[in-house]
């Protein structure tokens, strides 16, 4: 069984890999680590080339069991050897050596034809037909067969399973080289085999993610709390054993939330409540949203007082959401629920617009393409047209600032595949940089300069991660005619709010751009049955006050 990628990568490629994290782990951490984390990776780096090369191997997979003779790998020598290390080590077992196993468990890492093969009774008839699912097989050998009788079977068949220990502070040393669960070694193939590519930033540069062992731990336990939660929210009638685990794991950290970690538990804390919603448990999930100055949870909190009919409650928080949040969708909330109580006509600000939109009659054959037909409508008027929604302006935000971005390398950076550093996405990372932001600014004042600065941008970093550049769209043409027909001040006036949080300030622009000569728009479009979201109307009006040209079309077929 050997899934290696089959592309220019070293059959010791994981090996490699974990080499790279485990020495960046121990320069780093070794202050944070504790006596069974330690002891762990000395006894890794004890064991054998072959050993630790399976281990990695077993330990990288999502699988828990594996069949020992469906084992084969390159770069391993002797299989027998290395397994026999790894027992010796405890840092390998086999199914039904430790008291306390799940030997059920095994089942999910087993194929169908091998689950069907461990019913049968020689002379006797199958007890269920070979074309039931997988799911009721299982279930009928769960309530079928003893874990005695399962160890009997699989032994009888000639099934041998083991499956790697210890695998907790493997996976902990991963965690604390990128910072999260979301990453592990599989990131370096995605690298190495071309599919995306980074900020090439030197080892020296990076910095720990962690600067206390607290930090680490705190936010170990939300991240595995939540992907318990994940798998628990599928199952039915689980809110009260969901519940009765958050108040005994996850609310006795609130009190001593570190900073770092305040974002991890405020958005499993979301996840939860909307869980709750979903469930019909109102009060329950308002109760989990009141733990929380969040944008997203203000937000469900004045939506679920609205529901409960506790409309001066709705309106106090709905207020105090303008006085946080600065997030213009989440912003746009507050502002269009208190201007809709303040009215008498009771309609949304989103929802008027739409009725003062221009009409637009297109052939139905653009049904299910409805901004390409408003594109081929106006190119038959003869305009230039174009799609640009939000990847234009990132783009354009991307290659003109992409020194500032990436200008905190020495700080931001924790691991090798970040796609921007990590204060990219805080609020204060704008006005860190805000001289610099006004210095770049200011080459707008000469427009061969500013163009020239972003196509020198493009062609040395072709192909990088950034968070705000399609490569695939980028498109200068279309950058330079809009810096032509928008009024400089008005375009400064885009990129200065863009830029106080590029992490939430650029979403939700207009679909497409249209030009003949002097005249220009950017259009909105919306099919007869489509709504306009909170932050499309946003950037509609902020458009609009700056004297930026826009359009709201609302399609009707012919």
């Amino acid at each position: 069984m050997d899934n290696s990628p089959n592309l220019n990568l070293s059959p010791t490629y994981y090996w490699d890999y974990f080499q790279y994290v485990l020495r960046y782990v121990t320069n780093h951490y070794s202050q944070l680590l504790d006596d069974q984390e330690q002891t762990f990776i000395r006894d890794f780096e004890t064991s054998s080339f072959s050993a630790q090369c399976l281990y990695l191997r077993l330990a990288s997979r999502k699988t828990i069991w594996f069949q020992e003779n469906s084992l084969q790998y390159p770069e391993i020598s002797s299989l027998d050897e290395a397994k026999t290390e790894l027992f010796h080590m405890n840092l390998l077992e086999r199914i039904g050596q430790t008291e306390g196993q799940s030997i059920y468990a095994c089942l999910n890492n087993l194929n169908k034809a091998i689950c069907f093969d461990l019913i049968q009774v020689s002379g006797e008839k199958s007890p269920i037909a070979k074309s039931v699912s997988k799911p009721a097989l299982l279930q009928y050998i769960v309530e079928n067969l003893s874990e005695k009788e399962l160890l009997m079977r699989l032994e009888k068949l000639q099934i041998g399973l083991i499956r790697p220990l210890q695998t907790t502070y493997f996976h902990f040393i991963q965690f604390l080289f990128f910072g999260s669960r979301n990453h592990d070694l599989t990131d370096f193939v995605v690298r190495d085999l071309g599919h995306r590519q980074f900020i090439d930033i030197d080892e020296a540069d990076l910095v720990p993610y962690f600067s206390t062992r607290e930090e680490a731990i705190q936010k170990w336990r939300i991240s595995i709390w939540r992907e318990w939660f994940f798998e628990k929210s599928k199952e039915e009638n689980a809110v009260e054993e969901v519940m009765t685990s958050w108040q005994m794991n996850m609310w006795p950290l609130a009190p001593e939330l570190l900073e770092l970690c305040i974002g991890s538990f405020e958005r499993t804390l979301f996840h939860v409540a909307r869980w709750l919603e979903r469930q019909g448990e109102l009060e329950m999930a308002l109760s989990m949203y009141e733990e929380s100055l969040a944008g997203a949870s203000l937000e469900r909190r004045v939506r679920l007082l609205v529901k409960l009919k506790r409309i001066d409650e709705a309106s106090m928080w709905a207020r105090t959401g303008l006085e946080l949040i600065t997030n213009p969708k989440e912003r746009h909330f507050f502002e269009d629920y208190l201007w809709k109580q303040a009215s008498k006509k009771q309609v949304k600000q989103v929802t008027a617009s739409l009725k003062e939109a221009e009409k637009l009659a297109i052939s139905m054959e653009w049904k299910d393409q409805v901004e390409e037909g408003v594109v081929d409508y106006f190119i038959n008027q003869g305009y230039y047209a174009a799609f640009t929604e939000n990847r234009v302006w990132k783009n354009m935000m991307g290659l003109w600032f992409w020194d500032l971005i990436f200008h905190q390398n020495k700080t931001g950076f924790h691991h090798p595949f970040q796609y921007a550093p990590s204060h990219y996405a805080r609020e204060n990372f704008a006005l860190d940089l805000q001289d610099e932001f006004k210095n770049l600014l200011g080459l707008l004042e000469d427009v061969t300069s500013w163009l020239a600065l972003l196509q020198q941008n493009a062609a040395r970093n072709q192909g990088k991660m950034n968070p705000l550049v399609d490569w695939q769209n980028l498109d200068f043409d279309l950058i330079q005619r809009l810096v032509q027909v928008i009024p400089h001040a008005a375009l400064t006036e885009v990129v200065t709010y863009m830029w106080q949080n590029l992490a939430t300030h650029s979403k939700g622009f207009p679909d497409l751009f249209i030009q003949k000569g002097d005249e220009y728009a950017f259009v909105e479009v919306k099919s007869p049955n489509d709504h306009l979201s909170a932050i499309q109307f946003f950037w509609h009006d902020f458009f609009r006050k700056q004297n930026i040209s826009i359009r709201l079309i609302r399609v009707e077929w012919i």
